[in-house]
Formats: structure tokens, C-alpha cells, sequence
């Protein structure tokens, strides 16, 4: 083989990671005070970001939903956008007691003067026998909100403490419904965040001390990954100024911001220590600038394909997703900052001492590392002498464990079960077992006359769809104009309806416009808004009443909305967009890993692995939550689907996630590539210098997305225990099993690409030069073509 070009040749200088890293090691106290000024206003802002929180919303741009809610806040005079239930129930009084009437009667009288309630229906009203329970001891008010969901969810912890004030003589009162539930499940997972975070810190610290050895070492990356959140936290605070951020985000950003942050930090501190043991007569400056050259830019590219990755998402036309990719790549781009300059600066100030406070029994590692004799040289070894029995074996339990991903199964659940001890999580639950489980959050259909105001044949059109709808078997009651207007006028038409509104009372002004030309209708299912049973119902009105209804009248148009059209809608929407993100994502990753390893198999393979490791975690998600067999273990009660938004979420996030993996590892192996030119000798060294750390940083990842399992909110389960899977059998399976055999195998070809296409490329190097080698390394002669294909050679001089 001919002689190999240097990584060194032809380079002018230092590159510009390692001018900054030299930098910022040198000029400590300038980047530290920066950064405290950042740390401060970050600090102040966090309140900002968790204020603006709002519940999962499910809106898609441009969706029939989004129709209908628009013209519900566009027409209506009292712009009601939410209907709500007051749950009154009680285990002594009939709802008949006068102290029961009293404390219904207070409740009504403290909704009315609360901000954002539009409307309310007294139990005790002509017409208003259906809001109390066949066994007499429970009474339903229900209220419609108004303003955007942001609004709403602030508004319904307000109503809910005044309502507390009413209550009593036995009597419960309780708030239900969509947004009463999101705040509800926004309160509970505050406390489960702050738990899983104190779990997860305190294990991760345990593993950088079994990895690094030393208190120094081990506590960079933990102070730097609270330090990268934090700052995080604040950024999205200061964005909440002009957007709100799905409650989902800071759950997202707590997981990843914690696990990347460490180890990002993890890497990079693990090759300074490993600089430092090779050449200790450099100035600081110099090995910091050095080990940024090489492992920071590796750090870099990573989360620039983590930051693509999730770019993706903004192929999905829904507000959610728009929501969680923002605040993932501002969290992201807040880490690689942190990595880029303020871990450079932590590394020239400790200097040597970052060796310093040993661990008892860990000092050896500390002081005399040897990678390329670990256990981890000799395993690589075993699966290169066995490529096709072990990386079978391990190819073939990925393919069995995402055999369940055939079944998999979305949905969408309101997350009662959550905040099954709050207010809203008890009404709910009241509500389902007394009335009809549909009642707290109805389908609300919203007809438009393209004529005007509804004349005869517009009113005669709403009541034949009013009556089409309740006779359908999963309907348990229809809220409609023509309804109304038989009980006050013993007739509905065009003129009566006309009569009424002028003489109207409040109780038109909440279904109908005040020009009389848009009216809605509310439907009570007999299933839960989260079941298969009323998205069914959604999908038989948009595909059968309505359209016979606009046949039939000639000039109305139905369009249909509330929290079951909004997962109808979005399910759909996934359903469009997935394609689109995994092409956008497949191909720049390729594209990506193509400038940086300069290889078509590499970069191919790469994303066959990461492949691998999602189908394999999606599998396992699916057995676990969807098919239940996880309930005991992990305290749930399955609904038979995931949640709506999670596959793909976890799945631009996995993929990022499992690519940094691949940076680092094949990074690594083409240093000692470009310095030998001998395959097996830089698999082998390569996953021996890198197997220990990327062991401790999965077991940090799966530690940390771990902690989240024992929160109450069933989606941060799912993603906890989708990412913490994933990294697991990414760091085991993919990288120190299937990795080393598919290279073995593969040979000098995992390193060809095109001459063509070399040249036309843009030039991308993660290595900045050789790896550092222990003294007597360095004149190693690079390996022939011959030596590098033998079999048994490069084994034994890797031993």
C-alpha cells in the first residue's frame, strides 16, 4: 500500500477548536466571570420558562379541528373555546338537601365572577335533569372558558381554589376537563421531575467515580450538565416571552440536558486526562487546545447531528412538535456552548490536579491507564476473531426484540389517570362512572350557514343532525339549538330562532352567533375522549352526518373539533409527515457522516446500526406499554397504544442520540487509521480507547432517562423507558458487539470512497491528528495492504 499522508501535512496551524480551547484554558477567570453573569440571568429567567408552560397541545395547522376552534373563538359573542364540568358530588346528601342546593348555588355564583368563565349551567335550571346522577348524590355545572389554551390552563387552578372556598357540609367540588386536566398533570409532573433529577444526579455521580477514579474528574461533568440545564432553562424562559413551550419540553430538556451535558463533558474530559499521561511537559493551554482539537470537534459534530435530527420535526404541522424541537435544539445548542468554552476554562484552571481526591482501590486507573490491554481490547479481539457467530447473535436479538413494533398502536390519553388524587383527576373519574365518560370532554361540532343567518331550511338541516348524531349508539346526549328552542318556543325554525335572540338571556349567545349564521352543537360520548369508541365517533361524523347534512341542506358547512378531533387530527398528521422526517433525517445524517468519515460504507452502516437500536427499543416500548407487559413492574395500567407524539419524537431523538455513539467510537478508529493504515489494529484500538467511556456514558444516559419511569405521567414513562433502552442496547450490542464484527469483515473497505467524490466533497475532519500514544509507541510502522486484511497478524500485534 503506499505510503499514507499524515494527519499532520499540510496543515497551516492550529485549527480553531483548539485556538479556542487554548484560549479559554489560558484565559480562565474571563470565561469563568462570562459565564457566571450567564448562570445568574439564566437562574432569574428559569420562573419565566415553567410559567409558560402549557398542557400537550394537540393542534395541527390548517386540520378541521383547528377550523372549528377558530370559529368558536371568531363567532360566538362570549368566545367559549373549552367546555368544562363542576363536579359537586357527595357520599351523605342527595342532591335534593338544601345544603347541597347551597353549596351549588355558592359554586355557580363564584364561577360567574371568575375571569375567563363565559358561561355556566345551573343543575337546577329548567332543563337541567340530566346534569344530576340517577343515584341522586352528584350534580354536574357545566361552564364553558374562554381564551387560547395558555389562558385556559391558568385560569382553571384559579377556579378551582375558588370553588375550594364553597365547598363543604359534606360536599366535594371538583374542576374537570381538558384544561383542568393539563394543569393538573403540569403540577404533578413538577414534583416528579424534581424527583427523578435527585435520583438520577446521584447515581450518575456514583458512575463518574467509578469511571474517572478521582472526585475532580467525576465532578466536571456533573457541575457542567447542572450548568448546561440551568442555562437552558433560562433561554427557553426568555423565548417565553413571545411563544408558550408544551409542558412536555421541560421534561424532554430535563432528560437530555442532564445526559448530554455529562457526557459531552465525559468525553472531552476523558481524552484531556488521556493528554495530560502523554505528553505531561505541555503547557495547559496547549493539551486543552489539543484535546478540544480532537475530542471537542467530535463533541461538536455530534450535536450538530443531534441538532438535525431533531430539526425534522418541523415537517410535522402541529404546534407540539414545533414546541419540543425548539426548546431539544436551543437545550442542545446551550451544551455544546457550555462544552466549548466553559469546560476548557474548568480544564485549565485544575490543570493536573484534575487527578487529584482518588477514589480508594481506583488509584492504578488513575495513575497508569492502559486501554489497549483492558478487557475491553480483549473482548474487541474475541468478536473479530468470530465476526459472524457473535455479531449474528447480537444482529438477531435486536430483530426479536423489534419483532412487537408490527403492532404498534397510537393514541392519545388525557392523563386522568396521572392525577388520579387531584380535583380534576377525581371529577373526571366521578364523571365517567356516573354520567357518561365523553361528558367532561365532549365533541363539539361547530355549522356554519354559507346563506346567512339559518333560515328554515339552515334550522330544519341542524335538527336533522342533531338527530342523525344522537341516534348513533355511541352518543349519550346532544347539546342543540333546535333543542333549546322546542323547550322555550315548543317549535324550532328560522323565525323563532331569530325572536330568540333578541330576546336572549345568555343561554343562546354560548352555541350561537349573534348574527344567527354559526351555531354548535355538543356531543356527549359514551366512551372516554382517549378511546378508540369516540375517535371512531369523530371519524363517522366528518365522513357521514356531516356530509349528508350539507347535501341535504345546500349552503351549511359542519366542521367538527374539541380534544378527540385534535388526536384524530394529529394521528393523521403523523401519519403524513413520518415519510418526510425520516428522509429529511436518513439522508442529511448520511450526508453528514459522509463529510466526516469519508467513507460510503461507514457512513452507511452507521445508519443501518442506529436503525437497529431504535426498531429494538421501539419493540420493547411496544411489549412493555401498549401490550402491558411492564404494569406491574412499572406501577401503570395500559391503554393499548402509545401516546400519540412519542414514536416519533423518540425517534429523532434516539437517532441522535445513538449517532453520537458513532462519532465518537469511528472517530477514535480513524485516528488510528490515518496513523497505521492497519483496519484491525484501529477497530481494535479505537473500541479499546473508547469502550470504557461510552460505557459510563450510557450507563449515566440510561441512569438519568431511567429516573423517569417512576414518575405518575404515563407519557414520561414511555420516554424514559424508550431512551434508556435504546442507549443501553446502542452502547452493548451496537457499538462493542455488531460495530467491531461488521469492521472485521469488512476490512480496508470500511475506509474506501471514490476518488471522485472525495474530491468533490467539502473536507470535514474530526481527528486533528494522531491519538496520543504511550512513549514507545510513536514510530510504529503503518501496516501494508497484505498485513492489513491477514487474519491473525494485526490480532497478535494488537495484543
Amino acid at each position: 500500500m503506499p505510503p499514507r499522508t499524515s494527519p499532520d501535512e499540510g496543515r497551516s496551524g492550529p485549527t480553531l477548536l483548539h485556538r479556542l480551547g487554548a484560549w479559554c484554558a489560558t484565559h480562565v477567570w474571563r470565561v469563568l466571570l462570562a459565564w457566571l453573569v450567564v448562570l445568574v440571568v439564566g437562574g432569574a429567567l428559569v420562573p419565566k420558562f415553567t410559567d409558560s408552560l402549557t398542557g400537550s397541545s394537540l393542534t395541527v395547522r390548517g386540520s378541521e379541528s383547528a377550523r372549528a376552534e377558530k370559529l368558536m373563538k371568531e363567532e360566538f359573542d362570549n368566545a367559549v373555546t373549552e367546555d368544562v364540568v363542576v363536579v359537586f358530588d357527595s357520599a351523605t346528601r342527595s342532591a335534593r338537601d338544601a345544603e347541597f342546593r347551597d353549596v351549588v348555588r355558592r359554586g355557580v355564583a363564584e364561577l360567574r365572577e371568575q375571569s375567563g368563565v363565559a358561561s355556566v349551567e345551573d343543575p337546577y335550571a329548567a332543563g337541567g335533569e340530566q346534569q344530576i346522577a340517577a343515584d341522586g348524590r352528584t350534580a354536574l355545572v357545566l361552564a364553558g372558558l374562554t381564551g387560547d389554551e395558555r389562558k385556559r390552563q391558568k385560569t382553571a387552578p384559579d377556579i378551582q381554589k375558588a370553588l375550594d372556598r364553597v365547598e363543604g357540609d359534606g360536599v366535594d367540588v371538583m374542576l374537570t376537563g381538558s384544561s383542568a386536566l393539563n394543569a393538573a398533570v403540569i403540577e404533578q409532573q413538577d414534583k416528579d421531575l424534581a424527583r427523578a433529577e435527585t435520583i438520577g444526579l446521584s447515581i450518575a455521580l456514583v458512575v463518574l467515580l467509578i469511571a474517572f477514579g478521582t472526585l475532580v474528574a467525576a465532578g466536571l461533568p456533573l457541575l457542567l450538565g447542572v450548568a448546561a440545564l440551568m442555562t437552558s432553562f433560562g433561554a427557553l424562559g426568555a423565548l417565553s416571552y413571545v411563544t408558550t413551550f408544551d409542558t412536555f419540553v421541560q421534561a424532554i430538556v430535563t432528560m437530555l440536558g442532564l445526559a448530554l451535558g455529562i457526557d459531552y463533558c465525559l468525553f472531552i474530559v476523558t481524552r484531556q486526562r488521556e493528554e495530560l499521561q502523554a505528553r505531561p511537559e505541555r503547557p495547559i493551554g496547549e493539551t486543552v487546545g489539543a484535546t478540544m482539537a480532537t475530542a471537542g470537534k467530535a463533541v461538536l459534530f455530534s450535536g450538530c447531528t443531534v441538532l438535525i435530527s431533531v430539526a425534522g420535526l418541523f415537517l410535522v404541522r402541529s404546534p407540539v412538535f414545533w414546541s419540543m424541537a425548539f426548546g431539544v435544539m436551543v437545550a442542545v445548542a446551550v451544551m455544546l456552548t457550555v462544552a466549548m468554552t466553559l469546560l476548557p476554562a474548568m480544564l485549565g484552571l485544575c490543570g493536573t490536579r484534575i487527578n487529584r481526591l482518588a477514589v480508594p482501590g481506583l488509584r492504578r486507573s488513575v495513575n497508569h491507564p492502559d486501554p489497549e490491554h483492558s478487557v475491553w481490547a480483549r473482548w474487541t479481539r474475541a468478536v473479530m476473531r468470530r465476526p459472524v457467530l457473535i455479531g449474528g447473535a447480537a444482529v438477531l436479538a435486536l430483530g426479536a426484540a423489534a419483532v412487537p413494533v408490527t403492532d404498534l398502536k397510537l393514541g392519545f390519553d388525557v392523563g386522568a389517570g396521572a392525577v388520579a388524587d387531584a380535583p380534576a383527576g377525581k371529577g373526571y373519574d366521578i364523571v365517567s362512572e356516573k354520567f357518561a365518560p365523553g361528558a367532561a370532554v365532549p365533541v363539539q361540532i361547530v355549522v356554519t350557514s354559507d346563506n346567512g343567518a339559518f333560515d328554515d331550511k339552515g334550522v330544519a338541516a341542524l335538527e336533522r343532525l342533531t338527530k342523525t348524531v344522537k341516534d348513533n349508539k355511541q352518543v349519550d346526549g346532544v347539546l342543540s339549538v333546535t333543542d333549546l328552542l322546542k323547550e322555550k318556543a315548543g317549535r324550532s325554525d328560522g323565525a323563532t330562532l331569530q325572536a330568540a335572540l333578541k330576546e336572549d338571556d345568555g343561554a343562546l349567545s354560548r352555541i350561537v352567533s349573534s348574527r344567527g349564521d354559526v351555531t354548535m352543537l355538543t356531543v356527549f360520548s359514551k366512551a372516554a375522549p382517549d378511546s378508540d369508541e369516540t375517535s371512531g365517533l369523530v371519524r363517522w361524523i366528518r365522513d357521514t352526518a356531516a356530509p349528508e347534512a350539507e347535501r341535504g341542506a345546500g349552503g351549511i358547512t359542519v366542521t367538527t373539533g374539541g380534544l378527540t378531533a385534535q388526536t384524530v387530527d394529529v394521528a393523521e398528521e403523523i401519519n403524513r409527515a413520518t415519510p418526510w422526517v425520516l428522509c429529511a433525517i436518513l439522508g442529511l445524517s448520511f450526508l453528514l457522516l459522509l463529510l466526516a468519515f469519508r467513507s460510503l460504507l461507514l457512513a452507511f452502516s452507521a445508519i443501518l446500526m442506529n436503525l437497529l437500536s431504535v426498531g429494538a427499543a421501539f419493540g420493547l416500548l411496544t411489549w412493555v406499554f401498549q401490550q402491558g407487559a411492564g404494569e406491574a413492574l412499572f406501577d401503570f395500567s395500559s391503554r393499548g397504544f402509545i401516546q400519540a407524539y412519542l414514536p416519533l419524537l423518540t425517534f429523532v431523538v434516539l437517532f441522535g442520540l445513538s449517532m453520537d455513539y458513532e462519532v465518537f467510537i469511528i472517530s477514535r478508529m480513524k485516528e488510528e487509521w490515518d496513523r497505521t493504515g492497519d483496519n484491525l489494529r484501529a477497530v481494535s484500538v479505537g473500541t479499546a480507547h473508547t469502550a470504557k467511556v461510552i460505557t459510563a456514558a450510557a450507563a449515566i444516559m440510561v441512569v438519568v432517562f431511567a429516573a423517569f419511569m417512576i414518575t405518575r405521567v404515563v407519557e414520561l414513562k414511555q420516554m424514559g423507558f424508550a431512551l434508556a433502552v435504546a442507549v443501553l442496547v446502542d452502547a452493548t450490542l451496537i457499538r462493542v458487539v455488531v460495530v467491531p464484527a461488521a469492521m472485521r469483515l469488512a476490512g480496508p473497505a470500511n475506509w474506501w470512497m471514490p476518488r471522485w467524490l472525495d474530491r468533490a466533497l467539502p473536507r470535514v475532519e474530526l481527528t486533528e491528528g494522531p491519538s496520543p500514544m504511550p512513549s514507545g509507541e510513536e514510530d510504529r510502522p503503518r501496516a501494508s495492504e497484505r498485513e492489513a486484511t491477514a487474519p491473525s497478524g494485526p490480532a497478535r500485534s494488537a495484543d
